[in-house]
This record gives structure tokens, sequence and C-alpha cells, in this order.
């Protein structure tokens, strides 16, 4: 939709506006967001998953928050290096406040995940793909960024509804003070993965922006949209149906035996369904973006492996989340995304759409090598 009110620059436009979201959430959602998965399986009272969700609240909340301000106000005063000059400060603000409200649906997902309560899940999920698209169809042309990104925090109107549902039982302070212990544990992962992602890509878009144009920064989004089809797909799936029994499974021999399934239930459809995007990019790619959107086909089939190499590399990830393997996660964070961006820079230099992808490839080969190797040591 975006596309088609406003072609390959709004679509960029809207990627950086969405990594200013990612950004500010993610700080908590990426460490405490799935902490609360694991710890709400493993714990079988509801007292204390109710006392977790609270918690896990008011951690993500206290994270966020001076995250969104100092996000703000770097948006504010360095728009032009954010942005390239394309986007209004204003809406880059806003874009911080929304991810920082973000976390509140965020949190409850990651709580109904660990009580496997998918219905609730589905719910929140379809509201929050709605409600941006009916956004992107109803406002006008110059209000639409402004209307997705408000779009995204709506679904937090929920939260108290669910939070003052039922009866609340208070922990005793040795409880409450071990589940407050646990939940750090996630910190430091959660401040790593949210802020170098969304940063690195932010950074990223930047380089290839100065080093081509913005107009290529919206192919490789094109690009990152589609197989991002197969990767939240696959995530969701490991998220869902996988970290659950892995955290339930952590510490018996039924560990090994549900990572391994992991891995083949997900990564080799995954691996399928990306050949076949990338046999059938040209249709897809002109079918959802338009005729403008031409890209080489080594660029294609060089990012859609790396996006498997991506996808390949979560199943140990999800492995050391339910291991509470928490230090390995945040370092291993240098090798994806941070690492792309680095070898962007170092190489930005003739810079072209197949070398980018290539260093797509690399950087995730690096992460999926690093992953497995700890899993294994640990």
């Amino acid at each position: 939709m975006l596309t088609l009110r406003g072609g390959a620059e709004l679509v960029a436009a809207w990627a950086q506006l969405a990594s200013v979201i990612e950004l500010v959430a993610g700080v908590a959602l990426a460490g405490l967001g799935t902490g609360i998965s694991v710890l709400v399986a493993q714990s079988g009272r509801p007292d204390q998953q109710r006392a977790l969700l609270r918690e896990s609240l008011r951690l993500g909340l206290g994270v966020s928050v001076p995250v969104m301000f100092a996000v703000a106000a770097a948006c504010w005063f360095f728009a032009d290096a954010v942005a390239g000059g394309g986007i209004p400060r204003s809406l880059l603000v806003l874009s911080a406040a929304s991810g920082c409200i973000a976390v509140v649906p965020g949190m409850l997902n990651g709580y109904w995940l660990g009580q496997q309560r998918r219905d609730l899940m589905l719910a929140l999920a379809l509201a929050t793909a709605a409600l941006p698209f009916l956004g992107s169809i109803s406002a006008s042309r110059d209000w639409i960024l402004a209307a997705v990104v408000v779009a995204q925090a709506l679904p937090a109107l929920v939260a108290p509804l669910v939070i003052r549902a039922g009866a609340y039982t208070p922990l005793s302070p040795s409880d409450w003070e071990q589940s407050r212990r646990m939940l750090r544990r996630y910190l430091a992962p959660g401040l790593a993965i949210g802020i170098l992602s969304p940063a690195s890509m932010l950074l990223a878009r930047s380089i290839v922006s100065g080093a081509m144009s913005w107009h290529d920064v919206g192919l490789l989004q094109a690009l990152w949209r589609v197989s991002d089809a197969v990767t939240a797909i696959a995530g969701g799936f490991m998220a869902v149906h996988f970290l659950p029994r892995l955290s339930a499974a952590h510490g018996t021999p039924q560990f090994a035996l549900e990572l391994k399934r992991t891995t083949w239930v997900t990564v080799v459809p995954a691996g399928v369904v990306l050949a076949i995007l990338a046999i059938f990019q040209q249709p897809i790619i002109f079918l959802l973006y338009g005729p403008e959107f031409r890209i080489p086909d080594a660029s294609v089939i060089l990012l859609f492996a790396g996006t498997l190499a991506r996808i390949a590399s979560w199943a140990p990830l999800f492995g050391l989340y339910a291991m509470r393997r928490t230090r390995p996660i945040a370092a291993g964070e240098l090798l994806s995304l941070p690492l792309f961006t680095a070898l962007l820079f170092l190489f930005r230099e003739d810079l072209t759409l197949e070398r980018a992808s290539a260093m797509w490839l690399a950087a995730y080969l690096a992460y999926w090598l690093f992953n497995r190797w700890m899993v294994i040591r640990n």
C-alpha cells in the first residue's frame, strides 16, 4: 500500500521510522519480552506468572523510557543523518514515543506465549497488523506515515483490561525478589539486541543511500520485506511452538532433541520457500511493488541465502534463551546486523546491490556459526 501511494521513497522512509520504533521497543522486548515467555512457561503458579507480567512491564518501561528520550533527541538534532532530510523531525520523535508504548502489547504477547494462550496472541496479532494497514489506506498522502506510526502503539490500550482481569494474589517478598532477579538476567541481551539491531539498520540504510541512492535503499528494503514473509513465519513458529518446549525441556535429555526438531521443522521449509521466491522474484516484486523495482538476480540469491542463514541462526538462539545463557546472546548480537553495517561502511566505495547482499550473507553465516558453537559449548 505504501508503494502504491508513494513509491520506493515512501517505502524507504517507513523503513527508517520502523527502525526507530524497533530501537526503542526492542531494548525491552528483545530480552524481557522473550524472558517472560521462558519464565512463565517454566512456572506452574498463576500468582507467580502474573507477578512476572507486572514486573516485566515495570522493567520494560523503565528501560525503554530513557531510550525513548535519547533516541528522540538524537533524531531531532541529527535528522539529516538518520533520514537524509526526507523525514520531518516531528515524525521521527513520534516514532520514538510509539516505540515506547509498543512495549506494553509486546510484553503481553510474551506473557500469553508462556501460557500458550494462542487465541489471545492471534487476536493481538490481527489487531497489530490491521491497524497500520487501515492507517495507510485511510490517511491523506501527507499523513500516511504519521497514521501508520500511531497505529503501532494503539494495541497497548488492551493492557489495562488484561492486567486488572481476575484476582491478583501478592507474592511473598522472597518469591517477588526471585521473579525480579530472573527477569533482570534478560536485560543485557535486550539492550544489546534492541539497540544494536535497529540502530544498525538505520546506519546501513544511511550508508547505502550515501554510497548509492535512496531508490536503492528502497530496492533492498523490498527484498527484506519479501523475505520477511518467510522469516516472520519461521521465527514466529520457533517462538510460539518451540520456545516453550525448549524452556520446559531445559536440563533434560529431551532438550537436544527439541533443538534438532526446531531446526528441521523451520529451516528446511524456509529454504524451499526462499528458493521459490528467488526463482520467481521478478513477477513477485513487480506484483508487490511495481515495475520500477528491478533487482539483479545475483542480489536476490545472495540476500535470500543470507536470510536463510539468519533463520538457521535463530534455532540455537532460542536454545540459548531457554538455557538462560544471556551473556552469549548479548555477545553474539555483534555478529549479525552490526557486522553487516560494519562491512557496508568498510567497503562503501563502489558499493553495489550485489556486494551489499553478499555482506548480508557473510554476516549471518558468522552469526549462525557463533550461536551454534555457544549452544554446543554450554
